[in-house]
Protein backbone atom coordinates (compact mmCIF):
# COMPACT_ATOMS: atom_id res chain seq x y z
CA UNK A 1 0.00 0.00 0.00
CA UNK A 2 1.71 3.65 -1.01
CA UNK A 3 0.19 6.68 0.64
CA UNK A 4 1.18 10.09 -1.06
CA UNK A 5 0.08 13.77 -0.06
CA UNK A 6 -0.27 16.21 -2.73
CA UNK A 7 -0.58 20.06 -2.09
CA UNK A 8 -4.06 20.70 -3.75
CA UNK A 9 -3.93 24.79 -3.64
CA UNK A 10 -1.62 27.14 -1.56
CA UNK A 11 -3.09 30.97 -1.17
CA UNK A 12 -0.38 33.55 0.40
CA UNK A 13 -1.76 36.87 1.53
CA UNK A 14 -4.84 36.83 1.03
CA UNK A 15 -7.37 39.67 2.18
CA UNK A 16 -10.17 38.36 4.39
CA UNK A 17 -12.09 38.80 7.23
CA UNK A 18 -12.69 36.21 10.42
CA UNK A 19 -16.09 36.27 11.98
CA UNK A 20 -17.94 34.46 14.63
CA UNK A 21 -21.88 33.81 15.37
CA UNK A 22 -21.47 36.88 17.97
CA UNK A 23 -21.25 39.49 14.61
CA UNK A 24 -17.59 40.16 15.68
CA UNK A 25 -15.34 40.61 12.24
CA UNK A 26 -11.61 40.83 11.99
CA UNK A 27 -9.85 42.20 9.12
CA UNK A 28 -6.50 39.28 8.58
CA UNK A 29 -5.00 38.32 6.08
CA UNK A 30 -4.13 34.55 5.68
CA UNK A 31 -2.05 32.58 3.84
CA UNK A 32 -4.22 28.91 3.06
CA UNK A 33 -2.88 24.77 2.30
CA UNK A 34 -4.50 22.09 1.12
CA UNK A 35 -3.61 18.89 0.79
CA UNK A 36 -5.29 15.28 0.10
CA UNK A 37 -3.35 12.04 0.57
CA UNK A 38 -3.75 9.48 -1.98
CA UNK A 39 -3.33 5.32 -1.01
CA UNK A 40 -2.63 3.89 -3.97
CA UNK A 41 -3.80 6.05 -6.24
CA UNK A 42 -7.39 6.57 -4.89
CA UNK A 43 -7.97 10.04 -3.18
CA UNK A 44 -8.07 9.61 0.65
CA UNK A 45 -8.21 11.99 3.74
CA UNK A 46 -8.10 15.93 2.96
CA UNK A 47 -6.39 18.77 5.67
CA UNK A 48 -6.28 22.11 5.26
CA UNK A 49 -4.32 24.65 7.29
CA UNK A 50 -2.94 28.20 7.64
CA UNK A 51 -1.79 31.72 9.18
CA UNK A 52 -3.24 34.85 10.02
CA UNK A 53 -1.89 38.11 10.64
CA UNK A 54 -4.25 41.24 11.29
CA UNK A 55 -3.39 44.50 13.27
CA UNK A 56 -2.36 45.15 17.44
CA UNK A 57 -6.20 46.51 17.66
CA UNK A 58 -7.68 42.34 16.83
CA UNK A 59 -5.41 41.02 19.18
CA UNK A 60 -7.53 40.53 22.15
CA UNK A 61 -10.54 39.07 19.93
CA UNK A 62 -8.43 36.40 18.35
CA UNK A 63 -6.59 35.41 21.70
CA UNK A 64 -10.24 35.10 23.41
CA UNK A 65 -11.53 33.13 20.61
CA UNK A 66 -8.27 30.80 20.32
CA UNK A 67 -8.06 29.85 24.42
CA UNK A 68 -12.41 29.30 23.94
CA UNK A 69 -11.60 26.82 21.02
CA UNK A 70 -15.11 28.57 18.87
CA UNK A 71 -15.30 28.06 15.25
CA UNK A 72 -14.94 30.99 13.37
CA UNK A 73 -15.90 31.07 9.67
CA UNK A 74 -12.74 32.88 7.37
CA UNK A 75 -14.17 34.47 4.68
CA UNK A 76 -11.78 35.82 1.87
CA UNK A 77 -9.53 35.58 -1.73
CA UNK A 78 -12.94 33.92 -3.06
CA UNK A 79 -13.11 31.23 -0.42
CA UNK A 80 -15.23 30.74 2.41
CA UNK A 81 -14.73 27.97 5.28
CA UNK A 82 -15.14 27.47 8.80
CA UNK A 83 -11.62 27.28 10.85
CA UNK A 84 -10.42 26.38 14.33
CA UNK A 85 -7.93 28.52 15.64
CA UNK A 86 -4.97 26.68 17.37
CA UNK A 87 -3.12 29.87 18.40
CA UNK A 88 -3.05 33.20 17.82
CA UNK A 89 -1.84 33.10 14.31
CA UNK A 90 -2.46 29.61 13.32
CA UNK A 91 -5.64 27.61 12.11
CA UNK A 92 -6.82 24.56 10.95
CA UNK A 93 -9.81 24.08 8.44
CA UNK A 94 -12.71 22.16 10.16
CA UNK A 95 -14.86 21.59 6.87
CA UNK A 96 -14.95 22.32 3.21
CA UNK A 97 -13.45 25.37 1.58
CA UNK A 98 -15.76 26.59 -0.76
CA UNK A 99 -15.35 28.84 -3.60
CA UNK A 100 -17.10 32.26 -2.41
CA UNK A 101 -18.24 34.94 -4.51
CA UNK A 102 -17.69 38.67 -3.18
CA UNK A 103 -19.31 41.55 -4.46
CA UNK A 104 -18.03 44.81 -4.67
CA UNK A 105 -20.07 46.14 -1.88
CA UNK A 106 -19.16 43.31 0.33
CA UNK A 107 -15.65 43.98 -0.15
CA UNK A 108 -15.55 47.51 1.07
CA UNK A 109 -17.95 47.06 4.05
Amino acid sequence: MTRRMATKRVMINERGTLSDRLETKIRVHFDLIETQDFVDGVPDLEFSFGNLRFGDEATLSVLSHSFSRTPMVLTGGGISTTILLSGPNAFTVMGVVREAVFYEAEIAA
